[in-house]
């Protein structure tokens, strides 16, 4: 397949070659391999009918010739718009021809005993895509007012202490925490070269889950601040983070009646969700870096995937002082896209008990991604894999396009899942 660049406005989205892309493999290194007749891309326009083929690859990279397909397309989330069953003896290629009137996805998904089952996206109108969750009319001005207030009303009370047992031949490594609202604390490692600064800096928010118990990847001559999400002191392992992470989830069960700390507190207010507190808390803990004088105040970069995608957002929005942000299949994206039919890109909202969800309506507006990204001028760029079922596409895409700043890209990986992958952008994000 060729490469296919698209150029909208001053946004570039490239769609990585399939051949190119991580393909999903199963037992006997059987995998299902998707394709466009046309020999084009997985991003097509509104209207447009693309034939696509697809067929099972053994280990030897030989087309399997037996055994049976089930083979079916949904609109992008719960309608299935096609169905066939395929023995692959009479008919060794499975083809299909799709086609959206309006801007979003189709997903393929294909399922044979042996194989792990497979889906795939083709984007339709990409750059017409665009956020279906409203945004409130003081949305600025809230999480404005709120980072005024925590320091007007809570002293950072910054706690840094060394940590030789993680500490490199090139680096000093600090446990690092900092107060925010409700008596919390954002907890993190600052890993600083040793040697004379100011040095640059990366910022990373992990993934959802545990978190971590050291600092994410420690780049020669770069400063590395990496903060968990959670409001407990950080696991000197990973059994006591784990184990802290599970009394911290228990807690909240008792406190707020939620299993998952990422539906916490969303239908008691815009001020109770577990991210309130982090963020803002984050956002100070930005803010005493770039006063420190071996870091580099004017050169901040940020990399995150998943829930560091999302957050990378949030921060990249409320901060503002990142030189370059590279966002990783972002999740807390179009949250409220089901209300018009449409999945959303994370389902935080969608999950919540129906006695819940109307108040948890009104306050995810103000923590989803797509509205932080509106206000976002530093360059962005943005990776997202078609075969993402975890933070779904369509979302990330929509906030993608109504990012505020004029220089990004965003590039679409077919056959890729959910994961970090950076498409080659992290040399560009590190070339300051």
């Amino acid at each position: 397949m060729k490469k296919t660049l698209m150029v909208f406005a001053a946004a570039a989205v490239a769609v990585v070659p399939a051949e190119a892309a991580r393909q999903t493999r199963g037992q006997g290194h059987a995998r299902f391999l998707v394709e466009m007749d046309d020999g084009g891309g997985f991003c097509r326009k509104v209207g447009e009918t693309v034939s696509v083929s697809a067929c099972v690859k053994g280990k030897d990279g030989d087309a399997v010739n037996g055994g049976t397909v089930e083979a079916w397309v949904d609109d992008g989330w719960t309608n299935v718009v096609w169905r066939r069953s395929v023995d692959l003896a009479k008919e060794p290629v499975v083809k299909m021809s799709l086609s959206r009137s309006t801007p979003g996805t189709l997903r393929i998904h294909l399922r044979m005993p042996g194989v792990r089952e497979k889906m795939d996206r083709v984007v339709f109108g990409q750059a017409e895509i665009r956020p279906l969750t409203p945004c409130p009319e003081d949305f600025e001005s809230y999480w404005r007012g709120e980072l005024a207030k925590l320091k007007r009303e809570v002293p950072i009370a910054v706690e840094k202490t060394p940590a030789p047992d993680l500490s490199t031949k090139e680096h000093d490594v600090f446990r690092v925490s900092f107060a925010t609202f409700n008596g919390t604390r954002v907890y993190g490692f600052l890993a600083v070269p040793k040697g004379k600064g100011p040095f640059p800096v990366c910022v990373n928010v992990p993934g959802a889950g545990p978190g971590v118990v050291a600092p994410s990847k420690m780049r020669k001559g770069w400063i590395n601040l990496t903060m968990n999400m959670h409001g407990f002191p950080i696991g000197r392992t990973k059994k006591e983070q784990r184990e802290r992470y599970d009394a911290w989830l228990s807690d909240l069960w008792v406190r707020g009646g939620e299993p998952k700390y990422q539906r916490f507190g969303f239908a008691a207010g815009r001020d109770k969700p577990i991210y309130h507190d982090i963020v803002t808390g984050m956002v100070r803990a930005l803010d005493w870096l770039a006063d420190e004088p071996y870091a580099d105040a004017s050169r901040f970069v940020y990399c995150g995937c998943s829930q560091g995608g999302g957050f990378g957002i949030y921060l990249t929005s409320l901060w503002g002082r990142f030189r370059k942000s590279l966002i990783l299949c972002p999740n807390m994206c179009d949250m409220l896209a089901y209300k018009a039919g449409r999945q959303p890109g994370s389902e935080h909202i969608l999950q919540q008990t129906p006695e819940h969800r109307p108040s948890a309506e009104l306050t995810g507006p103000y923590y989803d991604a797509g509205n932080f990204a509106r206000l976002i001028r530093t360059p962005v760029r943005m990776v997202y894999g078609l075969s993402d079922d975890n933070c779904h596409t369509g979302g990330g895409i929509a906030a993608f396009n109504v990012l505020g700043c004029a220089d990004k890209e965003l590039r679409l990986l077919p056959g890729v899942g959910h994961g970090w992958h950076t498409a080659g952008f992290d040399t560009w994000l590190f070339d300051l």
